[in-house]
């Protein structure tokens, strides 16, 4: 079973190795990188995108709370 978790976690490392090339620009070393996480592990680069999405969510919800609180803000001082 080590031999798995061994490969989900290197896949894991690979997609997150591709998020940091996109931030840089090199979308040739992402989709590499990316290409060998799914010959490993496709369920960890589904487990990235996933936890990114609800990443994602959150920052927004954050914002919309953010978003009412200045609202609320303004109403009062006004």
């Amino acid at each position: 079973m080590a031999g798995k978790e061994d490969k989900h976690e290197k896949a894991l490392d690979l997609t997150e190795a591709a998020l940091e090339a996109l931030d840089t620009g090199d979308e040739a070393k992402a989709d590499k990188l990316i290409d060998q996480a799914k010959r490993l592990d496709p369920s960890a680069v589904e487990e990235v995108v996933h936890d990114l999405e609800e990443a994602e969510q959150a920052s927004d919800k954050a914002g919309d709370d953010e978003d009412e609180y200045d609202e609320a803000d303004e109403e009062a001082a006004g």
